[in-house]
């Protein structure tokens, strides 16, 4: 008997491959994604709740200042008297505050959603289905590594919008011809293709934090780059389409309420719609990015040569 190695087939998964894998996905997993689901829309929702209600009277003294001190505005800007908008500045200050704790609740909302979904997804596109109690063990063992990794990607992220910054203002203040224009405008339509891929690069990022062992931080990244290359323009379109759809989500909340701009229609209406559809659409994305990373790794592995000993009978060879 002697073995011999038989190469995998090539992952052969396209774009619309990969969506029709993710919907496959999510019904194998359906029970416990649906939980993880309504966890999620009801914090987003009670968060969004308490901040308005929060923030509703301050909002509206601060409107009272701005008609009993028209400049107000303009008086920050210039020298001023502390004692008169003292009231404003409180104001600002609670409003700082609630908003700021508000984004670290959601954070921490998030990071829930991202490393239950893709976990339980990792294991569903495997055929294996993760209990309540397993999903609560993998955040516990994983929870580090995505702040690792997130807080590299805003150093990347700032060090990529400096850069811009910089080649566009020095560019416009040493330069004055056709070519710096050419050169602006190529730089500016540059920006969104660059947006996307890092916030492609950013989510994959994440996901083999999650589902790796030992990678965070720049290793994460690097390897999530390794993964996506001769991919980058499909992952980066699937992004690109998720954007579209999000807005969508958008005009249509705002449609609701636009002939009642009243908070009890931003609470019954806006708040639930965005918030249900915005949780739904993050989930699916999670999903399709676990099935994309599995796609990219085992053809990854079958380009290194990589494959897999099927015993053979000696008469056979």
């Amino acid at each position: 008997m002697e073995s011999t190695i038989i190469p995998q087939p090539q992952s052969s998964l396209g774009f619309f491959g990969i969506i029709r894998e993710s919907f496959k996905t999510t019904s194998r997993n359906g029970k416990i994604l649906v939980t993880i689901l309504l966890f999620v829309f009801l914090s987003f929702s009670q968060l969004d709740f308490a901040q308005e209600y929060i923030l509703a009277p301050v909002i509206n003294d601060v409107v009272l200042q701005l008609a009993k001190h028209p400049n107000m505005v303009h008086d920050l800007t210039n020298r001023f008297d502390q004692t008169t908008y003292v009231g404003a500045f409180n104001d600002l200050r609670e409003i700082l505050l609630v908003k700021l704790l508000s984004m670290a609740v959601s954070s921490l909302i998030m990071l829930f959603f991202l490393i239950a979904t893709v976990s339980s997804s990792s294991e569903a596109y495997t055929a294996k289905v993760l209990g309540p109690k397993d999903i609560f063990l993998k955040i516990k063992k994983s929870w580090k590594k995505p702040i690792v990794t997130s807080f590299y990607m805003i150093l990347l992220t700032l060090g990529i919008a400096l850069f811009y910054t910089l080649s566009i203002g020095i560019t416009s203040i040493l330069v004055v011809n056709s070519w710096a224009v050419w050169f602006i405008g190529a730089i500016t339509l540059s920006i969104p293709a660059c947006y996307f891929y890092v916030a492609t690069l950013w989510l994959v990022s994440l996901i083999v934090s999650v589902l790796e062992d030992g990678s965070n931080g720049l290793e994460a990244i690097g390897r999530a780059s390794e993964l996506m290359k001769g991919k980058r323009l499909q992952a980066s379109l699937m992004m690109v389409l998720f954007a579209i759809a999000y807005g969508l989500i958008v005009m249509m909340a705002n449609f609701l309420t636009i002939s009642n701009r009243s908070m009890t229609a931003e609470l019954a209406i806006t708040i639930p719609f965005r918030n249900g559809f915005y949780s739904l659409l993050k989930l699916f994305m999670f999903v399709v990015y676990t099935v994309s990373y599995h796609e990219w790794k085992t053809s990854h592995e079958e380009k290194e040569g990589k494959g897999f000993y099927l015993p053979v009978a000696t008469g056979d060879v």
